[in-house]
């Protein structure tokens, strides 16, 4: 077992291989450019005009900040994918839509805040308020969310989110945290002390599926998590290390995640073990990016996804390689381009090369 371990991580450290690699380009914590303290969904005022003028080819900056009034903002994520995979002589294609996510947040005061957000094409919806008047840059968010565990990347297909939903060949191809998972109730508590951000959340049972109002669990069934990220800066290069645990009874995540930017390149990448959450054994998922930026607007793409369903034994695995170009022509477009390449161990299914386009619209 420890030689699989230990071969994994060399393979996420050194593969030539969401968008958490901006936040480290940027060498700040990827609440810099969200309304979340944690990160992820919404963007702020900040994180609009980064997406709508840096990420860009026009280099035009978009007046459209999501303000409604004062107090009011809103957006959304917008995601459609043209899925093609060649049969025998022919490519059989689909075109459908992967994400659409409406979001709102009314700032009360400069300490208080209200967020809501509908997934309108499953029905999950997340919603919590916001204090952050606490010490040390800390905030208390209580309400409906997911808790804060590895890198928050828009890909859900990464195995150490939620994988293949629709399986290539083996039990289990990725974590819990697919687009289908439904948040639960939560306390959050988080502080920012210069360039170390620490979150510690105890939320309702959620990753046996159990979710509800909680209001009949012990204190020993509810789930906790724990997250701290250290963002260092030597010169030029922006880094980021970080780890993660999430327990729930019998059930146990323990993560660790990391990046680097050195001028136009700019690697990601996250290592996961969880313990009984497949009855398959004691699963490892592991996901790994490089990106290199052409010209602004055009970046080159190359990751690794690894998960091995039971690293207790000579279990099965699977591993998938993309290469692709993200393509940014103007204000609140993305185009990305990708080829997938899937090898499975211990199995002997065969799975055929992918060739995906997204359109990723946002306001």
């Amino acid at each position: 077992m420890a030689q699989r371990i230990i071969k994994t991580i060399i393979l996420l450290f050194t593969a030539l291989y969401g968008l958490p690699r901006f936040a480290v380009q940027e060498g700040a914590s990827c609440n810099l450019c969200h309304v979340d303290p944690t990160g992820g969904g919404l963007r702020n005022d900040y994180g609009m005009a980064v997406s709508s003028a840096e990420l860009s080819k026009t280099e035009k900056s978009s007046s459209f900040t999501g303000m409604i009034t004062e107090h009011l903002q809103i957006g959304g994520d917008i995601r459609v994918m043209n899925y093609n995979v060649k049969e025998d002589d022919h490519f059989t294609s689909a075109i459908f839509p992967m994400q659409m996510d409406l979001s709102a947040y009314w700032k009360i005061n400069n300490k208080f805040g209200l967020f809501i957000k509908q997934d309108v094409l499953r029905g999950n919806n997340d919603a919590w308020v916001l204090w952050s008047g606490m010490p040390f840059n800390g905030f208390i968010k209580a309400g409906k969310d997911l808790p804060s565990f590895g890198l928050n990347v828009d890909d859900h297909t990464a195995f150490t989110r939620g994988g293949n939903i629709r399986k290539k060949a083996l039990q289990y191809e990725g974590l819990v945290f697919s687009p289908y998972l439904s948040s639960p109730g939560i306390v959050e508590i988080g502080f920012n002390r210069g360039n170390i951000h620490f979150s510690q959340s105890i939320s309702n049972k959620f990753l046996d599926g159990s979710s509800g109002n909680g209001f009949g669990e012990r204190i020993n069934d509810k789930v906790f998590t724990t997250r701290v990220e250290w963002w260092p800066t030597f010169g030029s290069i922006n880094g980021l290390v970080g780890a993660s645990i999430m327990d729930e009874g019998p059930i146990n995540y323990k993560g660790i995640f990391g990046g680097i930017a050195l001028g136009k390149l700019t690697w990601t990448g996250e290592l996961d073990i969880a313990e009984e959450y497949a009855s398959t054994g004691t699963v490892l998922a592991s996901s790994s990016e490089f990106s290199y930026r052409l010209v602004q607007g055009i970046d080159l793409i190359a990751k690794i996804d690894f998960f091995d369903e039971d690293i207790d034994t000579s279990g099965s695995a699977i591993q998938r390689l993309t290469l692709g170009a993200e393509y940014f022509p103007t204000s609140f477009l993305e185009v990305r381009c990708q080829a997938r390449l899937t090898e499975v161990t211990g199995s002997d299914a065969a799975v055929k090369p992918e060739y995906l386009i997204l359109i990723h619209t946002w306001f």
